[in-house]
C-alpha cells in the first residue's frame, strides 16, 4: 500500500504526464522545463536556457515558443496551487528580443481566484532581473477533477489527484495573502 502524500508538489513533472510538451522528460521535442514552485514567494520561478532549435530570427527565440513556455509556467503554477486548468486567455508584451542559448529567469505568480478562473501574471527576464524580455498575464478555467482522471493513465492518476488535494490544502492561504 502506498504512503499518503504529505508534501505539496515542487516540480511540474510531479503532476503532469511524461510526454507533456512543457515539462515531460520523455518528449524529445519538448521544452523539458522544470516549473519549480517556491513556497516562500508563492510563485513558479525557474531558470531556462532556450535551445538554438527554438530560433525565430537567428539568435533569438521564436515568439510562439516564448508564449508556450509562459503559458506552461502559469498553467504549472495552477497545478501547484491545486487546480486543474485549461488556458482561457493570455496576452504578452514582448519588450526585447530574447536570446537563445542564454540562461534566463521565468516567473509566474497568482493574482486572484475569481469563481471558476485563476488569474496570473508572468515574466521572462535576465537572471538578475535587470532586462525584461516578456511580460504577460493569463486567465485559466478551473476544470473538474474527473477531466484530469480521464486523461491520465496508469499510476499517475492516483498520485496526481492526491498531490492536487495536498497542494490546494497547503497553499489555500496564498489567495488570502494577495487579495487583502
Amino acid at each position: 500500500m502506498n504512503q499518503p502524500i504529505e508534501n505539496p508538489s515542487k516540480h511540474g513533472y510531479e503532476i503532469h504526464h511524461d510526454t507533456c510538451f512543457g515539462c515531460g522528460k520523455e518528449n524529445p521535442l519538448g521544452l523539458v522545463a522544470d516549473f519549480t514552485f517556491h513556497d516562500e514567494t508563492g510563485e513558479v520561478n525557474f531558470t531556462y536556457n532556450f535551445k538554438k532549435m527554438y530560433n525565430g530570427a537567428p539568435g533569438f527565440v521564436h515568439g510562439g515558443i516564448l508564449s508556450t513556455v509562459l503559458d506552461e509556467a502559469m498553467g504549472g503554477l495552477c497545478f501547484h496551487l491545486g487546480y486543474i486548468v485549461m488556458t482561457d486567455t493570455m496576452s504578452f508584451k514582448f519588450h526585447k528580443a530574447t536570446p537563445v542559448e542564454k540562461e534566463l529567469l521565468i516567473r509566474a505568480w497568482p493574482i486572484k481566484k475569481a469563481k471558476r478562473k485563476v488569474l496570473l501574471e508572468c515574466e521572462l527576464t535576465s537572471l538578475d532581473g535587470d532586462i525584461l524580455y516578456v511580460k504577460g498575464e493569463g486567465a485559466f478555467h478551473i476544470l473538474p477533477p474527473r477531466f484530469f482522471s480521464e486523461k491520465l493513465t496508469g499510476g499517475k492518476i492516483a498520485i496526481a489527484n492526491e498531490l492536487l488535494s495536498v497542494n490546494k490544502l497547503k497553499r489555500a492561504h496564498l489567495f488570502d495573502r494577495i487579495e487583502t
